[in-house]
């Protein structure tokens, strides 16, 4: 994931998809909001 110059690597160990959780959670220590995500 890449949002201006901060990168973060989601490992995903399960190699299946990402729960809505997890995602919420990585979304909100990136500093992304909800609504800018959809807008991608």
């Amino acid at each position: 994931m890449v949002k201006d110059d901060i990168t973060i690597r989601v490992p995903n160990p399960h190699q299946a998809g990402i729960r809505r959780e997890l995602l919420m959670r990585i979304l909100r220590q990136a500093g992304v909001s909800k609504d800018d995500w959809e807008k991608l």
